[in-house]
């Protein structure tokens, strides 16, 4: 089977909506605090706040600076909402591994070693250079949320933990290699991390989904598709017509799986539903 085949079960499709409406709230964000910080050159030298400026904007009451100093703060916006981003995007992954972890039956974990857990049990491997790469996101994240931003020891053994092929990645993306920090320096997440978050974690995502596919049995992808079906299909359907149903649905959604159709008749029967 090409590797380029995915199944779209609910988790996936999820993780991948989430990851790109992360991805798009940032770029907006970011787009627009830039867009302002532009347009405030027209009042930059108004010595009114801007809540007398701009009296029918929501909230301004809560951002009531003068326009030479709202644009400061504007043109600095990329570090702050970087800090909120990389940690969204972490958490929209960590989520899909663990529910990866829940479809093998395997349980939980700590996001240190979630990624093991589920190689191991579903007998695969998650790819070296990407995983040193996750880490150090990982140990960037718990700075910003855990200690202010300090980079501590933890931080530096995950760096030295980089392989020179997750380092050249990295740089790629962020234009800056993560090396340079130091204890005691501050960590800070910029456009660049944003995008390294992203591409790494949406390989690692792709690793686990080709895992599952055989690891996962026919009888359990059977219950997956069967409820993913009947969330999106009306009731009420013949025998015939939901046989048909859910063999097009699988075709859609999970042809990179071989689900045998006796499990599939099992599955929906279990859920009172008749297939023909």
């Amino acid at each position: 089977m090409s590797r380029a085949a995915l199944v779209q079960f609910p988790a996936f499709r999820h993780h991948e909506a989430s990851r790109e409406g992360a991805n798009n709230a940032m770029m907006a964000l970011l787009v627009g605090a830039q867009v302002s910080a532009q347009f405030l050159e027209l009042t930059r030298e108004s010595p009114r706040p801007l809540s007398e400026i701009f009296p029918t904007i929501p909230h301004v009451g809560r951002f009531d600076l003068r326009p030479d100093a709202a644009q400061a703060i504007l043109q600095g916006a990329e570090e702050h909402l970087g800090a909120m981003a990389v940690p969204q995007a972490l958490a929209i992954h960590e989520g899909f591994i663990l529910d990866c972890l829940e479809l093998l039956g395997a349980g939980s974990a700590s996001a240190w070693k979630m990624h093991d857990k589920l190689a191991t049990q579903a007998g695969g491997t998650f790819d070296a250079d990407r995983m040193s790469r996750f880490h150090v996101l990982r140990e960037m994240r718990n700075a910003i949320i855990h200690r202010s931003g300090v980079v501590d020891q933890r931080l530096i053994d995950k760096i030295n933990e980089l392989t020179p092929a997750g380092e050249a990645a990295w740089c790629k993306h962020t234009g800056r290699s993560p090396r340079g920090l130091q204890l005691g320096d501050s960590v800070t997440f910029l456009l660049g991390e944003l995008v390294e978050a992203l591409a790494t974690t949406k390989a690692l995502a792709r690793e686990a989904n080709w895992m599952l596919i055989p690891a996962v049995s026919s009888a359990a992808w059977a219950d997956v598709i069967v409820e993913d079906h009947l969330q999106h299909t009306p009731a009420g359907l013949n025998p015939t017509k939901r046989r048909k149903a859910i063999l097009g649905f699988c075709r859609h959604h999970y042809r990179a799986v071989t689900v045998a159709e006796a499990d599939l008749k099992a599955a929906a029967a279990a859920r009172g539903v008749d297939m023909a």
